[in-house]
């Protein structure tokens, strides 16, 4: 490495700690942010998010745009309300006719292609 060289690994509890302060609501906006072809957007934001520099906060991008992203554990239970699972507000925007959203919804929360996102709102029952 050269004398100005910026590169410093980072450990893996560094990693952990920085997993630890995105918010579900930053991982939604992160993962809308992949699906709208915005990854600039993303890593900034998770560069923000988190204060990792560059080349971790790709790293992570690259974790949640690959659906290998696990959330840390916490001691809530998740609970799940009626009306908060993907079919259901997939099925309310494609009922809206709103196709496109439901279909970036889908490979949002999946990991799915947009093909495969596709046939699965297309194959919900309305």
């Amino acid at each position: 490495m050269g004398l100005f060289s910026r590169h410093h690994d980072v450990d893996a509890a560094t990693l952990a700690a920085a997993r630890g302060r995105l918010t579900p609501a930053d991982l939604d906006e992160i993962r809308f942010l992949i699906t709208t072809k915005k990854a600039v957007h993303a890593v900034k934001l998770i560069r923000e998010r988190t204060g990792l520099d560059l080349k971790p906060s790709k790293d992570l991008y690259d974790e949640i745009r690959y659906g290998r992203f696990v959330p840390p554990v916490t001691d809530t239970p998740v609970v799940r309300r009626p009306g908060n699972n993907l079919a259901e507000r997939t099925r309310a925007l494609k009922a809206a006719g709103d196709l496109h959203q439901a279909t970036a919804l889908v490979v949002s929360e999946t990991g799915m292609t947009e093909a495969e996102a596709g046939l699965f709102v297309g194959a919900l029952q309305l």
